[in-house]
């Protein structure tokens, strides 16, 4: 049996050249499955979009079974473009469906007819069930269709355990060349898994039943000690976790370990304002430890919309984090969110203003967007009936919901606030000082940015000749572009979905 794990493309957003991740995702699940079956893995991401050619070049591996992963909007529709491309060339072969989009939209997935099963939550053990049985019917968390309708096997309990789920197959992607945030190796390591937050436009917490469940201490460290005996040059190991920072006392453990490593190893993580301003100690040990960059999702400074969405976080939360991270030469990524249910075109703007002068070192803006899974899916399914099921369109840079305003708008804002943070002096003169991390993830900031806008420059030009020819009297008449070339939408707002994660 050999089993093709997929990890599709979603949306080309102008860093990709310079910005890549490993798939841990499925990286994950063959580290399990390679017990029952001949694994081989297929990142997707950054070859494009032609369903046609990519169908007969997964094909070309002759796979027995082929798993997609659809873990957020942007990968939907494409994954079930290529899932038919398949099916059309190999009508018999088995295609399973995971992920967190896969588990919220089972249905969706399914009634088209070309993806077999879905499995719902996590993969690792249902699918080396669903392999040892040699099908997916009766397999607890896996969805299918009998030919009439979706039948929903029992749902399957969360894996307690986390030190039972296997360390990722990164040699079945010999070639990691391609994973790289410039002139460094970024490697993925997933020391938990959920967060127990509620914030209404995030997914991950009713995906994890809101449940945070940890790996041990001393299985982490086992990871950290695997990446760095494999890869030697200059490398980032970025933690994937939704909320590396819940157990402050575990972080702290942690870091300790690998300050007694003495690695020249950086170090990337996700975490909570309110529970970093609280423990200057732990900061402290981050930056030991090369701590280079904490991700913070501050959203808004309005106090209204951060009750509204139950962030849970103040405003002076968020100064006080910056400050105690800055103080550790630790760089704050900071998220931040347009358009959230209820905000006026003035509120939007406030806080497009916010962001140039919050003190991050990286900018990440999105249009609130109603994810499936997330409550905030719920909250507009309930109050203006089904929203827009155009899942090209939930880039998180396209306003998908009633009261928001208009894309052209939310991109002046959206640009606006991007050349304040990275064209401010201060900003700029910080690029030329010591080689300090501050200063290291600046300049990579720099960079993306700078790429990011080379691609913008490209994509309106690719676009005005597109224009200019479909106009042209000689072409008038012409076939169209063949519908299974899957062509995403291509977000002109902002740098979505920067951070690696999981995905997978």
């Amino acid at each position: 049996m050999r089993l093709l794990l997929v990890m599709p493309t979603g949306l080309r957003v102008g860093y990709d050249d310079y910005f890549s991740s490993s798939p841990l995702g499925i990286e994950t699940l063959a580290a399990h499955a390679r017990a029952h079956a001949d694994v081989v893995l297929a990142d997707m991401r950054g070859k494009g979009h032609d369903v046609e050619a990519h169908a007969d070049r997964l094909l070309a591996m002759e796979p027995d079974m082929l798993g997609l992963s659809v873990n957020s909007a942007p990968h939907t529709n494409y994954a079930l473009s290529l899932a038919a491309a398949i099916k059309r060339r190999r009508p018999g072969l088995v295609i399973l469906a995971g992920g967190q989009q896969a588990t919220f939209l089972t249905e969706e997935m399914l009634n088209p007819g070309h993806i077999d099963a879905v499995v719902r939550g996590e993969g690792e053990f249902a699918l080396c069930e669903i392999l040892a049985a040699g099908d997916y019917r009766g397999i607890a968390g896996v969805s299918w269709h009998d030919g009439r309708t979706v039948r929903n096997e029992p749902e399957r309990p969360l894996i307690q355990e986390m030190d039972t789920i296997l360390p990722p197959a990164r040699d079945l992607l010999p070639d990691r060349s391609r994973y790289r945030m410039g002139a460094y190796r970024v490697e993925g390591i997933e020391s938990s898994r959920g967060c127990p937050f509620e914030c209404s436009f995030c997914s991950v917490r009713n995906f994890h039943r809101g449940k945070w469940r940890p790996k041990s201490v001393g299985r982490v460290l086992q990871e950290i000690d695997e990446i760095l005996r494999l890869y030697r040059e200059p490398k980032v190991i970025y933690f994937a976790d939704d909320n590396f920072c819940q157990d402050i006392r575990r972080v702290e453990a942690i870091c300790r370990g690998i300050v007694q490593r003495k690695t020249d190893a950086y170090f990337w993580c996700q975490g909570r304002v309110d529970q970093l301003a609280r423990h200057p100690e732990v900061i402290e040990w981050m930056g030991k430890a090369h701590f280079s960059a904490v991700l913070v999702g501050l959203e808004t400074p309005n106090p209204r919309q951060l009750k509204q969405s139950r962030k849970g976080i103040t405003v002076a939360q968020m100064a006080r984090a910056i400050e105690l991270l800055h103080a550790q030469d630790i760089g704050v990524w900071g998220t931040f969110v347009l358009g959230l249910p209820g905000e006026t075109p003035e509120e939007t703007e406030t806080t497009g203003e916010f962001i140039g002068s919050a003190d991050v070192d990286v900018v990440q803006i999105t249009v609130a967007t109603p994810i499936p899974g997330s409550d905030l899916y719920e909250e507009a399914v309930a109050s203006t009936g089904p929203v827009a099921r155009d899942w090209d369109s939930y880039d998180f840079t396209t306003p998908t919901m009633e009261g928001q305003l208009p894309k052209e708008q939310m991109d002046a804002i959206m640009h606006r606030a991007y050349l304040r943070v990275y064209l401010r002096w201060r900003f700029v003169r910080s690029l030329f000082t010591r080689r300090t991390n501050l200063a290291r993830l600046r300049r990579t900031a720099l960079r993306v940015f700078s790429s990011w806008i080379w691609f913008l420059v490209r994509q309106r030009v690719a676009s005005l000749f597109r224009r200019r020819r479909a106009g042209s009297p000689a072409r008038a008449g012409r076939e169209a572009p063949k519908p299974t070339r899957h062509a995403p939408v291509e977000p002109a707002g902002g740098l979505p979905l920067l951070v690696p994660h999981p995905a997978g």
